[in-house]
């Protein structure tokens, strides 16, 4: 038994030849702890912390430190974020949609990464070198996760897991644009139409000319639709990245059907009057049948796929020399169009269904282009009034 300032150390051999090192020492009461360790050194360690504890008054009984370090154990376990991230997404109210794209981010991007660290781990730092581990090129992808990870930071601030959520990255949340889409002209839209089947003309018309979303005109019903004024009622879209046969599904083809993702997105709008005609025709040989028939029907009178949509406009695209042009790019034609015939920003906002004036920034110039034609307008007015006036022999201005 070796004698120290504090405990004492014994060394042990067992019947085996194991040597060993039991460690213990006494509190004022007169009760002894004791730990066996395989080496000298880890035991003369294990009195020194035990004597360091006792000197700033943090000593308690081995087993009670134990039951402690469990129960943080458990709780960082419970607190990491993989964890509160599925509670966060349980307990609130999202679209289907949007939870799966939701859950898409956390399995691809943040929890792979960040989901095993304890909420109060997850620091600036942390997300400086996950943001910077990121593909440069998934600049969009890279945004939405930012700003879902700082959701789910905030959140369980808001609950008091946190302190305080880590501090926000400037422009982290936002991604660059890689390009404005071109709006088609009205002859790349007259040959897109023409190329079209008879059943999908309207379809085309309705998105470069009304500015309908792809998914609000294939869940466009005859109820929806009054064929004399042209008035079109959006209550109603199908969302096409939700997981089929989510709750709202169509009973026939098991496609997601929701309501707009905002409340702005439920309005009215109107079919231009020369195309009323193109309207009727196909209310009368196309839709399905009855007041909840489809606008633009499947095989079966179900939904349209996307991909049947697709298989028939690529090449009706290509034949316009735009192959770049999206079905959503003719909705930022129709949009354009109103801006270059004096819709102001609220309009186009009331218009387009965007729930604020700032997700119409991508289609300002239209507004733009609108003013500088009316500053010509205004030009010319005041050099014809210069002209009459300097021909009268009036003072000019």
């Amino acid at each position: 038994m070796a004698k120290r300032g504090f405990g004492e150390i014994e060394r042990r051999v067992s019947a085996a030849g194991t040597v060993s090192y039991r460690a213990r020492y006494a509190m004022p009461d007169g009760t002894r702890y004791s730990r066996t360790l395989a080496t000298k050194v880890d035991a003369e360690a294990w009195l020194a912390t035990e004597r360091a504890l006792i000197d700033r008054d943090a000593w308690a009984p081995p087993a009670v430190r134990k039951a402690e370090d469990e129960r943080r154990r458990q709780e960082a376990a419970v607190n990491t974020l993989r964890a509160y991230a599925e509670r966060y997404l349980a307990e609130r109210p999202l679209r289907p949609n949007t939870a799966h794209n939701y859950r898409a981010l956390l399995s691809s991007r943040i929890l792979p990464v960040l989901g095993d660290l304890p909420l109060k781990s997850v620091t600036l730092a942390e997300i400086k070198a996950w943001r910077a581990a990121m593909d440069p090129k998934t600049t969009a992808a890279n945004a939405a996760a930012y700003r879902l990870l700082r959701s789910i930071l905030q959140a369980a601030e808001e609950e008091e897991l946190l302190d305080r959520a880590p501090p926000k990255i400037r422009g982290a949340s936002a991604a660059r644009v890689s390009g404005v889409a071109v709006p088609a002209t009205l002859d790349e839209i007259a040959v897109i139409t023409d190329a079209m089947p008879e059943r999908l003309k309207l379809f085309i018309v309705l998105a470069a000319f009304v500015g309908l979303r792809q998914g609000e005109l294939l869940e466009l019903r005859r109820s929806d639709i009054d064929e004399v004024t042209g008035r079109i009622s959006v209550n109603r879209k199908v969302d096409k990245d939700a997981v089929p046969g989510a709750t709202g599904a169509c009973p026939k083809c098991g496609r997601a059907i929701s309501a707009p993702k905002t409340a702005s997105g439920i309005r009215t709008v109107h079919v231009p009057p020369p195309f009323l005609p193109m309207l009727q025709r196909h209310l009368s040989e196309y839709a399905a049948t009855g007041p909840a028939g489809l606008l633009f029907p499947g095989d079966r009178s179900d939904h349209m796929s996307v991909r049947y949509l697709m298989d028939r406009y690529r090449p009706a695209r290509k034949a316009a020399g735009r192959e770049d042009l999206t079905i959503h790019h003719l909705r930022h034609t129709a949009l354009t169009l109103a801006g270059q015939h004096g819709a102001t920003a609220a309009e186009l906002q009331a218009r387009a269904g965007h729930a604020s004036q700032a997700a119409m920034a991508i289609y300002q110039h239209a507004t733009r282009d609108r003013d500088r034609a009316l500053a010509a307008k205004i030009g010319e007015t005041y050099t014809a009034w210069r002209s009459a006036t300097s021909s009268s022999g009036a003072t000019e201005a």
